[in-house]
C-alpha cells in the first residue's frame, strides 16, 4: 500500500456558505480547522501564517467566492469594485505572493459573463471551479516531478510544498521508484520540522531531518541525489522566489553537482525575479518562540522571508503543463535572461560571525566592524545547538558590540545582496585539508566563496552543548513525530581553496 494523501495538499474547504482553513501552525502538535465567514477572518489566517503556499490560493479564491455570493450583485462592476479592493488587501497582507496575479482571473470572469447570469453566482461558481482545477493540475505536476527522479533517490526539500511531496511519493511508488526524503527544518517557522517531516512519517514515507546549516555537509557526502523546493513565484527567465533559504541550497546543489527541481506556475507578466518585492517579517517571529524569548532584549533580529533563486542555478523547472528546462521556460513565456544586479548600496552592511569565539576574540570584532566601517555583527542561530542566540548574541551584547540575529538560512540572501563585507570563520582545529568548524562552516565559507567576499579563520572556544543538541527540539521542546530520523551531523572542514576570494562574485 502506498502513501497515503497529505492533509496539506488540500489545506483549504468550501462548505457551502462558509469555508475552513487547517492551522498549518499547530501541526503537528494539533489538527484543527479554522472556520472563515468573512474577509477579515481571511486576512488574519494569510497574516499570521496561519496558512501559507497554496493554502493562500485556495483562502484567496474561496474568499472571493463569499464576496461574490454574499454581494447579492446581479451586474459586474460593483463587484470589480469590490473584488478589486479583495486583491488589494491580500496583496498587502502577502506582499511577495502573487494575489494581483490570480486577481486577474475576477476581470476575465466578468468579461465572459452570460447576459442571463447574475455576477454573484458566476463568479463564486467560476472561483470553485478554478480551485477544484488547480487540484487536479497539481497532480498532474505531482507525477511530472516523480517521472523526473532515478529510480533509487534520496530527495532533499526545503520548507513545505502542501502535500505534493507525498503525492510525488504516491507516484514513485507506482512507477516503482524507491524515494526518501530528507527536509531541512527551515526556520524560523520549522516547516520543515512540523510540516514536511511530519506529512511523510504520517504518509509512511522514509524522512530525516537536518538542520538549514546542513545543507553543505550533505551534500558534500553524496548522500543526496536531488533536491526539489516550491515557487511562491517564477518569473519568464526561469528565476524563482520562494521560501528564505532556498538560494544557497540551489548554489550548494550546483556546486556539489546535484540536479535542482522548482515546482512552479504561469508566471503571468513578471519579467525577473528581480522585480519581486521581498517580504520582510516583523523580528519579533524569529525572536522567540512560542512566546519564549531566544535573546535577551537589546538583540536586533532580521527576517527576509523569501529569496531569490536565479534560473542559472536550476535544473528543471517542472509547471503544471511539463518540465521545463530554465532556456525552455525562457522560450515559452518569451523572455530573455539577464544578468544579477549588484546589492542594494544603500542598506546596512554587516559583518557575518560564524562559530563561538574565545573570548578575547570579542575585542578584536569590535576593532573589525571599526575598520570596516560596519555597524553590526550579523549572527546566525547556529543550529540545532542555537550557539549564536544562546551564547554568542549574549556576549556580543554585554560587552557593548551591536548585533542582529538571523536564522541561519537568510546567510545567503544577505550575500547576494552585497551585505555582507567579511565573514570571520571561528574554528576548533586546523588540518592539512582546511579548518575545522561546526555545522554550517562550509555552508558560510561557500557563499563567501561565491560572491567575492573575504574570509579570516580565528580560533573556537569548546562550550559544552546546551539543551538542543538535534533538530529534534527547539528550546528543549520536541517538534518532530518519533518517526522522523534525525541526522548525525558533524563537524565540518572547510577545504584551504574554498577560503580564496572568488573575484568574479556569485553567478
Amino acid at each position: 500500500m502506498g502513501p497515503q494523501q497529505s492533509p496539506l495538499f488540500n489545506p483549504a474547504l468550501w462548505e457551502g456558505n462558509h469555508f475552513k482553513i487547517l492551522d498549518e501552525t499547530l501541526l503537528p502538535w494539533k489538527l484543527e480547522y479554522i472556520t472563515v465567514n468573512d474577509i477579515s477572518e481571511a486576512l488574519q489566517a494569510v497574516k499570521e501564517m496561519k496558512t501559507r503556499a497554496f493554502g493562500q490560493v485556495l483562502t484567496f479564491l474561496y474568499t472571493a467566492a463569499l464576496v461574490a455570493e454574499r454581494s447579492g450583485e446581479r451586474h459586474p462592476e460593483a463587484l470589480r469594485e469590490r473584488l478589486n479592493r479583495l486583491t488589494e488587501a491580500f496583496t498587502r497582507a502577502r506582499p511577495t505572493f502573487d494575489f494581483s496575479g490570480i486577481g486577474l482571473f475576477f476581470s476575465e470572469w466578468l468579461r465572459d459573463l452570460p447576459p442571463e447570469e447574475e455576477a454573484g453566482s458566476w463568479i463564486r461558481n467560476r472561483a470553485l471551479e478554478t480551485a477544484a482545477g488547480m487540484l487536479k493540475n497539481r497532480k498532474g505536476r505531482a507525477r511530472r516531478a516523480a517521472a523526473l527522479l532515478p529510480d533509487r533517490c534520496s530527495l532533499l526539500t526545503h520548507c513545505n510544498i502542501s502535500g505534493e511531496l507525498v503525492a510525488i511519493a504516491q507516484d514513485c511508488a507506482e512507477m516503482g521508484k524507491e524515494l526518501s526524503v530528507t527536509a531541512t527544518e527551515t526556520r524560523p517557522y520549522l516547516q520543515g520540522s512540523r510540516l514536511t517531516a511530519w506529512e511523510a512519517a504520517q504518509a509512511g514515507i522514509k524522512v530525516r531531518l537536518i538542520p538549514d546549516c546542513a545543507v553543505a555537509q550533505i551534500m558534500a557526502k553524496n548522500e543526496i541525489h536531488a533536491v526539489l523546493v516550491g515557487a511562491d513565484r517564477c518569473a519568464r527567465n526561469g528565476d524563482i522566489i520562494n521560501k528564505v533559504g532556498t538560494y544557497p541550497l540551489a548554489l550548494m546543489a550546483r556546486h556539489y553537482h546535484v540536479p535542482f527541481y522548482a515546482l512552479v506556475q504561469n508566471p503571468g507578466s513578471l519579467a525577473s525575479g528581480q522585480d519581486v518585492s521581498i517580504e520582510e517579517r516583523p523580528a519579533s517571529e524569529l525572536l522567540s518562540f512560542q512566546g519564549r524569548a531566544l535573546v535577551p532584549p537589546g538583540i536586533r533580529g532580521l527576517y527576509p522571508a523569501f529569496d531569490l533563486t536565479p534560473a542559472s542555478l536550476i535544473s528543471y523547472l517542472i509547471d503544471f503543463d511539463g518540465a521545463y528546462t530554465p532556456e525552455s521556460f525562457r522560450e515559452k513565456f518569451g523572455s530573455a535572461s539577464r544578468p544579477a544586479k549588484a546589492g542594494e548600496q544603500n542598506r546596512e552592511s554587516y559583518l557575518l560571525l560564524y562559530g563561538v569565539p574565545k573570548q578575547n576574540s570579542y575585542g578584536y570584532l569590535a576593532y573589525a566592524l571599526k575598520a570596516e566601517g560596519i555597524l553590526t555583527v550579523l549572527v546566525p542561530e547556529m543550529r540545532p545547538e542555537l550557539w549564536g542566540a544562546h551564547m554568542v548574541c549574549r556576549e556580543l551584547l554585554q560587552k557593548n558590540i551591536p548585533a542582529t540575529l538571523i536564522s541561519d538560512n537568510m546567510m545567503g540572501t544577505l550575500f547576494a545582496q552585497g551585505r555582507i563585507k567579511r565573514l570571520v570563520l571561528f574554528c576548533t582545529e586546523l588540518t592539512q585539508q582546511g579548518p575545522v568548524g561546526i555545522c554550517g562552516s562550509l555552508l558560510a565559507a561557500h557563499l563567501a566563496q561565491a560572491h567575492g567576499v573575504p574570509v579570516e579563520c580565528l580560533e573556537s572556544e569548546g562550550r559544552e552543548p546546551p539543551q538542543d543538541v538535534d533538530v529534534s527540539t527547539f528550546l528543549g521542546e520536541r517538534v518532530v513525530p518519533e518517526a522522523v530520523a534525525i541526522y548525525p551531523i558533524e563537524k565540518e572542514v572547510i577545504p584551504w581553496p574554498l577560503l580564496k576570494e572568488n573575484k568574479a562574485g556569485a553567478p
